[in-house]
């Protein structure tokens, strides 16, 4: 950083932090209470600003916000940063996102001028308690920003003794801050971590690199009301219209079940997201999971994990995805659900399947005229024990071993990268022991398959790039 830059951000941007960062004296409001006399604290209500039209399923949902809209309606007048000179401006965009965050739950002024620097939310994740927003600068998506948060669940204390100790905390222990997140006062800690050190030498000096990221740890009574009010701040200072990357939700506890949902119903950019992960560990998630595939309707990519004893989950809309990965966790798929899939790559790990629904899987390929289609696999299977002598994977199949002439040994397939959205690194799979079906069109379809594994591969390349370090007799 150059010295003007610095003398430039020492200037304006960290007495903008002094004079913004709220002050807790004994007798001041308790952090999770609101400070505004705009904004409602009782309610449980989200609030959202910025939305186009709710569809129809969602109207109760809009009619219970209808006070809240009309409340941003009033506000939205004033909703232009306050005065901002060009070097300060300049010095806020040179901020990470996460210190923008920060900079954002100083004040009502703060926290529109960061929504004034052209930032937008990208992708959002769930891991057991933390929370982890993905920022991008609108005009450059690939420099992205991850802004982590942890919600840690407070003891209820005794009001007089709770306000002696918040005194002690943020006047004593600095490490301990106030912040304001949607109108309402949380106490929050700052902690960096440390994740490798790097050290080296170069012209006989020692340097060290250190890669370290940033967490707000953020204290509250009421998980389900944080997360709303984190959401919508996070919605507010960083506005994307385009649709999120992607959405992980894997890590969402059943406690918080419908957080998800709700946050999917209230935000378009949600809604219109084309990659999702979800997991489904209990049957009280079942309904929510099925209302989220509902309204997702571009939903294209799906990273699901079942964890269910004995119901089997299946949605319709598992039918209409393109790149399907399913954990089952020995949970079972039925025939009838595993012939409705419509997709281009399936992949499942860990599930109950009959030999015989695998049989109809390939039969149903080759009556159809389906060109998407590349690829079954599932490299950890259970054969059901009503079902279960691999021999009827191949019953009333013209089959014809490996020819070198019609095809390459390697088939060469690309994962789908669930996390970035896009196509990611290629494998390659020995087909030297697998058995070949022809279509009437003429494609060439390769099973492959033991009592604990399947794949069906279709070669729309029939020779594709081969491993350069492959040894041909180490398959004999």
């Amino acid at each position: 950083m150059s010295s003007t830059i610095w003398q430039g951000y020492l200037t304006n941007v960290w007495p903008a932090v002094d004079q913004f960062a709220p002050r807790n004296f004994p007798g001041m409001s308790e952090p999770g209470t609101s400070t505004s006399s705009d904004q409602p604290t009782t309610s449980d209500d989200w609030q959202i600003e910025y939305m186009n039209p709710f569809p129809p399923e969602l109207q109760e949902i809009n009619e219970e916000l209808s006070d809240e809209e009309d409340e941003e309606e009033e506000e939205s007048d004033d909703d232009r940063p306050g005065s901002m000179s060009p070097d300060t401006l300049e010095n806020w965009k040179l901020l990470p996102p996460d210190d923008q965050f920060d900079l954002s739950m100083c004040s009502s002024d703060s926290k529109k001028k960061v929504r004034s620097l052209n930032l937008g939310v990208t992708r959002i994740q769930f891991n057991e308690g933390h929370l982890t927003v993905c920022v991008a600068n609108r005009g450059f998506d690939n420099d992205e920003t991850r802004i982590e948060m942890e919600l840690v669940q407070k003891q209820g204390l005794p009001s007089k003794f709770r306000q002696i100790t918040n005194f002690f905390r943020n006047k004593i222990w600095k490490k301990f801050l106030v912040r304001q997140i949607n109108g309402v006062d949380y106490e929050l800690q700052k902690i960096h971590h440390n994740d490798f050190r790097i050290d080296y030498t170069y012209d006989g000096f020692t340097y060290r690199v250190v890669n370290f990221r940033k967490e707000f740890r953020i204290f509250t009574h009421d998980t389900p009301s944080t997360y709303k009010n984190l959401f919508r701040h996070h919605f507010y200072i960083f506005p994307n219209p385009a649709p999120l990357f992607y959405m992980d939700l894997r890590g969402i506890q059943p406690p918080d079940s419908e957080i998800a949902a709700k946050m999917i119903a209230l935000y378009e950019q949600c809604r219109k997201c084309e990659c999702l992960a979800i997991a489904i560990r209990s049957d009280e998630f079942v309904e929510q999971a099925h209302k989220i595939l509902e309204m997702m309707a571009d939903l294209k990519n799906l990273n699901i994990d079942i964890s269910l004893s004995e119901t089997e989950f299946f949605s319709p809309r598992l039918c209409q995805i393109d790149h399907l990965n399913v954990t089952y966790n020995k949970n079972r798929i039925s025939e009838t659900n595993l012939l409705s899939l419509d997709c281009q790559t399936i992949k499942f790990w860990s599930v109950t399947i009959t030999a015989t629904a695998l049989n109809s899987f390939i039969k149903k390929w080759l009556d159809s005229k389906i060109l998407k289609f590349k690829f079954l696999e599932i490299p950890i299977m259970t054969l059901d024990p009503c079902d279960a002598n691999p021999r009827k994977i191949l019953m009333d199949l013209d089959y014809q071993e490996f020819d070198e002439m019609q095809r390459a040994a390697f088939y060469k397939p690309y994962d789908w990268n669930f996390e970035y959205n896009c196509t990611g690194k290629y494998r390659h799979i020995n087909c030297l022991k697998g058995v070949d079906v022809k279509r009437k069109d003429g494609k060439i379809a390769t099973i492959v398959f033991s009592t604990s594994f399947f794949y069906f591969l279709v070669w729309h390349d029939r020779f594709p790039e081969q491993p350069e370090n492959h040894l041909p007799f180490c398959d004999a």
